[in-house]
């Protein structure tokens, strides 16, 4: 099987380097027996540093774009710079087999799929990607001043290629996650729980699941099984 290379983006109020450390016990793995590689993408907005992280990972902390969005905020453009920056990166570096995100990366990437798709509607699903892992992740969405949060419409069966969502049991964001999950492609969409937070976890039992996930995952990318 050949090797798949994977577009990484980090969570909010974090950097590249954070997400190269949070996805080690995955990346590692995958990169051992040549079945993946990883390359990872700056966020170029900067921000506070995200929940749990300051104190123990070093700054200077960034998002893609203004997070979270709130209905209040005039903020298309910066949405729309984040899509621009990954239309170059695929265009300078690419092109690449998969797309990871992590929290607001994984809205990122979902939003980015979804969009293209909507665009170019006549393009082949895997025309950006062949395939894509979520992890504790959110469908874009937009907050209201009661901290309220209202998922964008039009997003069922947009990404339509074989897809990985990787969810805490004790992740605030587990709805969210097992909702984003619900808006891809059928028998595409496969869903790993693990027993940890909002994080990427390094308990042995825990890494072996997400591990089997991603090698099924680039079976049926590879493939169609």
């Amino acid at each position: 099987m050949p090797q798949f290379r994977f577009l990484c983006l980090h969570g909010a109020g974090t950097n590249e380097e954070i997400l190269r450390t949070q996805l080690c016990p995955i990346s590692r793995e995958l990169e051992k027996d040549n079945s993946a590689s990883f390359t990872f993408v700056p966020g170029e907005v900067d921000s506070e540093p995200g929940p749990g992280v300051e104190g123990i990972y070093d700054g200077p902390y960034y998002s893609y774009y203004n997070w979270p969005r709130r209905f209040e905020d005039d903020d298309e453009q910066s949405v729309e710079e984040a899509y621009e920056m990954l239309y170059e990166i695929i265009e300078e570096a690419g092109p690449f087999d998969g797309i990871l995100g992590f929290s607001h990366g994984a809205t990122l990437a979902f939003g980015f799929l979804a969009q293209h798709a909507k665009k170019h509607p006549y393009d082949l699903p895997s025309s950006l990607f062949q395939c894509a892992i979520f992890i504790n992740s959110i469908p874009p969405f937009r907050m209201d001043e009661g901290e309220r949060i209202e998922y964008e419409g039009g997003l069922q069966g947009t990404v339509k290629i074989p897809t990985l969502h990787i969810a805490g049991q004790e992740d605030f964001a587990l709805q969210h996650s097992k909702c984003l999950y619900g808006l891809c492609s059928g028998t595409s969409a496969k869903l790993v729980l693990h027993s940890r937070g909002h994080e990427i976890p390094r308990g042995q039992k825990d890494t072996a699941a997400i591990l089997a996930g991603c090698r099924e995952l680039l079976q049926e990318a590879t493939f169609g099984l």
